[in-house]
């Protein structure tokens, strides 16, 4: 009887793993979008710049000539958010 359920036990278990396995190392793409290398764009006319940006936040920020770059909203229109520098 013990054999039994070991012949039957093993396989699920290792299903059930792989399936949980599966669902943890999920990366959704709301996660994606917030840690993308961006071109930095200047706060005064939001004019993109050649500097690659990060959106993760860190202590040292984006610069460029001495400006802190930004980066420009979906619409095209802002620049709101402050970026910081690849690590």
């Amino acid at each position: 009887m013990k054999t039994n359920f070991s012949k039957m036990g093993f396989p699920i278990a290792v299903v059930v793993f792989a399936i949980a396995g599966a669902f943890a190392n999920n990366v959704s793409s709301s996660n994606l979008s917030s840690t993308i290398d961006v071109n930095g764009h200047l706060p005064a006319s939001c004019e993109q710049t050649n500097v690659k940006c990060s959106t993760v936040p860190n202590a040292q920020m984006c610069t460029s000539s001495g400006q802190q770059l930004y980066r420009l909203n979906a619409a095209g229109t802002d620049c709101p958010d402050a970026l910081f520098k690849k690590i």
